[in-house]
């Protein structure tokens, strides 16, 4: 679309900016500063209004431009975030995030208002109205968990989730007035809480690195393999794939057709202005280098909102509402007309093409044989018989040398295959897979297998001719994976759907094992068949048959295409039901699968594993010995610092009474020093195993809280809290294994 539109400010600041570390906040009320991270652990402050606080250690004017500030913090910094803590105060807080503590800094007063430890790691940071909190909370997310404090700085939120959480973002999802916090993290998934209730779950195929809210009930995402999209409520309204990766995201009418549109910026340095209805992208604009951060403000101080754009090399563009329509005064007429133009030149080769091959079909088919049409026809026409079609199976093998889901592409007649292209969103690491044949075949077979245990949809391409061939006909169809295709029977059944009966029987490689999750369910075992078909790929669907009238349970002996070991799915007519598996995560995604599949409001369940029972005493053991170095390490710096104030005193002073001994000062400064990078590296290395460790913790108790569903699987996040608040490894495995205290 031929739309052009000028910023009403530009400017350079001649910092370099840092990904996603762009904020804008009023911290004197009044007044929009904005702030970003910059080299050398600072913080930058900038506005055109010039009103700082009192200048100290931390705080410090710049003395090219006196309208930048800057904070000189000694730690990595690795999110901010800006907004107002105070119920009865109008300035916004600054919110700073490190591997190690979240500090709450009143840039306006020049103070701190509170700090915490986060051995986690922060990630994410974002501040507002949640689950009848009084005042706005500030929300922080770090590996595997979540954390909300309130102004005070006590903590009022304690989630755990898998992965780290690197996105994060409150809107009234569901329209009942209330804020819900939704959570993206760097394993691809998309979580919707409702105070500590899982209330929706998506996967996207990589890190979820921004998500925005559009309007009540939509929010858009960013995925960092590309992929931008929008959800309303809990269904994917669209989703576009791109080559460059997309760094940050805004909502802002820049067309002044009095509804706001999506503004993504790219690290290409584009900057795309999107219909978030359907994601057409309405114009481009392109900056000088890739864009950090997006913010809407008032930063002139007119009243008014301005979209401020800032790019990795310092550069800040401004852009205002225009008084007019700009899509009014395109011509949308001329644009509609070009559009089908181009359609119709499309249409019409392709036309073309198919009057070609009807008539070859007709004049040489009619008089040749299909085994001598390779000799009729010449080699520039992609001419092939007009009942040829494309046949697709999925099937699994599993041998010992072999275990895979096989993708079988073949041909109903003599045409052969010269290629085939098969798209997965989260199949591939880049998503494509081509198979090039060198010589030609009427059949393929491409052996693959998944990494995640997904529903998702296989697109695939085939390129259908003759040996001779220079054309081709390319077929294009869509097959789906089952979520858990990578589990399977291990005996050949072919033909027509084997009952309830005939499964039991099958006998199993190796037992159930002593690793298993226990649950009662009031289903019949009919609909427990219909969700084994619509989840498994196996080699022939199980019906529950009128001669399965005497059985009273079902017993599924699957094999995993991954590890080569068992998986057990034991139900009884009773309703009690027993997963056998050494995976706690497969047994999490087993049952959450049978709930939903069954409408399942509320559950709990008995687990056994034995080894992860032992993994978390270990964990928690190590985790204790890391504090304990941590806390050791930490006195060690101390004591070497005050080692080289005293140093650097004496050094003075023997400057003026005796200057024989500031060598030797010095050079006992300098060994002090060098001691004391030592220890700084070291808390480092120790800072990160702790963070492993928590995060695996995290993970083990999020695994296990998912063999719960409803009520059930969120009072055992607050039990897990309790438990770690005081070590007690007794009572985190009995939470484990019985989902209560």
């Amino acid at each position: 679309m031929d739309i052009s539109t000028k910023p009403v400010f530009s400017f350079s600041l001649n910092y370099k900016v840092f990904e996603k570390l762009v904020t804008c906040g009023k911290y004197d009320g009044i007044h929009s500063c904005l702030t970003m991270v910059t080299t050398a652990d600072k913080i930058l402050i900038h506005t055109p209004h010039k009103r700082y606080g009192l200048q100290n250690s931390k705080l410090s004017i710049s003395e090219i431009k006196n309208d930048i500030a800057l904070l000189n913090m000694n730690f990595p910094i690795r999110a901010i975030v800006a907004g107002r803590l105070k119920k009865d105060d109008e300035r916004d807080v600054l919110v700073i995030g490190s591997p190690s503590h979240v500090l709450a800094y009143h840039v306006d007063e020049n103070c701190n208002m509170f700090q915490r430890d986060f051995h986690e790691g922060v990630r994410s940071a974002v501040i507002g109205g949640y689950a009848n909190q009084p005042g706005n909370t500030l929300i922080v997310g770090g590996n595997a968990v979540v954390r909300g404090y309130n102004q005070e700085g006590t903590e009022v939120l304690w989630l755990i989730t898998s992965g780290s959480v690197v996105s994060l973002l409150l809107i009234d999802i569901d329209k009942d007035g209330q804020n819900e916090l939704i959570t993206g993290t760097d394993d691809g998934c998309i979580r919707i809480y409702k105070k500590e209730a899982l209330l929706h779950e998506f996967t996207e195929g990589n890190e979820i690195q921004n998500l925005v809210a559009l309007r009540t009930g939509q929010f858009m995402y960013s995925v960092k393999n590309g992929t931008i999209g929008v959800f309303e409520e809990n269904v994917r309204m669209w989703r576009i794939k791109s080559k460059a990766r997309a760094t940050a995201m805004a909502t802002y009418d820049i067309l002044g057709c009095e509804a706001k549109q999506m503004i993504v910026g790219w690290k290409s340095g584009k900057i795309d202005v999107r219909d978030p209805r359907t994601g057409d992208v309405w114009f481009r604009m392109k900056m000088n280098d890739f864009v950090c951060g997006i913010a809407c403000n008032d930063y002139r101080g007119i009243g008014l909102l301005d979209l401020v754009v800032v790019t990795a090399d310092g550069e800040i563009r401004g852009y205002t509402t225009p008084s007019v329509n700009m899509l009014t005064l395109h011509n949308v007429a001329d644009e509609e007309m070009n559009a089908l133009l181009t359609q119709k030149q499309k249409l019409l080769l392709e036309l073309k093409h198919y009057e070609n091959n009807n008539k070859y079909n007709k004049e040489i088919l009619s008089n040749t044989s299909e085994s001598n049409l390779v000799q009729s026809v010449p080699d520039n026409v992609g001419i092939i018989p007009s009942n040829t079609r494309l046949q697709i199976g999925i099937s699994t093998s599993y041998d010992s040398n072999d275990m895979n889901i096989d993708i079988t592409v073949s041909t109903n007649n003599s045409t052969t295959i010269r290629a085939v292209l098969i798209f997965a969103d989260q199949l591939f690491k880049e998503e494509t897979l081509i198979a090039h044949l060198t010589k030609d075949v009427s059949r393929i077979l491409i052996p693959l297998k998944t990494l995640k245990d997904n529903a998702q949809d296989i697109h695939i391409k085939a390129f259908v001719g003759y040996p001779s061939s220079v054309q081709f006909h390319v077929f294009e169809l869509t097959r789906q994976l089952p979520k858990f295709a990578m589990y399977t029977i291990p005996h050949n059944l072919t033909g027509s759907p084997k009952s309830v009966s005939y499964i039991n029987t099958l006998p199993t490689k190796d037992g159930p094992g002593g690793c298993y999750v226990e649950f009662r369910i009031s289903e019949r075992l009919k609909r427990i068949c219909i969700w084994v078909n619509q989840n498994f790929l196996l080699p022939s669907d199980i019906e529950y048959m009128t001669s399965d009238a005497d059985a009273t349970e079902l017993k599924l002996n699957l094999i995993s295409l991954r590890t080569a070991k068992c998986v057990c799915l034991h139900f009884s007519y009773d309703g009690k039901t027993r997963f056998y598996t050494e995976d706690i995560g497969l047994a999490g995604d087993l049952v959450q699968s049978l709930v939903q599949f069954l409408n399942i409001d509320n559950m709990n369940s008995q687990a056994c594993f034995p080894v992860v029972s032992e993994e978390v005493k270990e964990l928690f053991q190590k985790l204790q010995g890391l504090q304990e170095t941590e806390k050791q390490i930490s006195s060690e710096i101390v004591e070497h610092i005050n080692q080289i104030k005293s140093h650097l005193i004496r050094a003075e002073d023997a400057r003026y009474y005796n200057g024989e001994d500031v060598i030797k000062y010095h050079n006992e400064m300098m060994a002090t020093n060098e001691d004391l990078v030592k220890s700084y590296k070291i808390r480092l290395v120790n800072t990160s195993e702790i963070q492993l460790a928590l995060k695996r913790i995290h993970g083990i108790l999020y695994n296990a809280s998912r063999l719960r569903a409803g009520t059930f699987a969120s009072s055992m996040i607050g039990r897990f809290k309790e438990a770690l608040k005081t070590n007690n490894i007794d009572a985190v495995l009995k939470i484990i294994e019985m989902g209560e205290m």
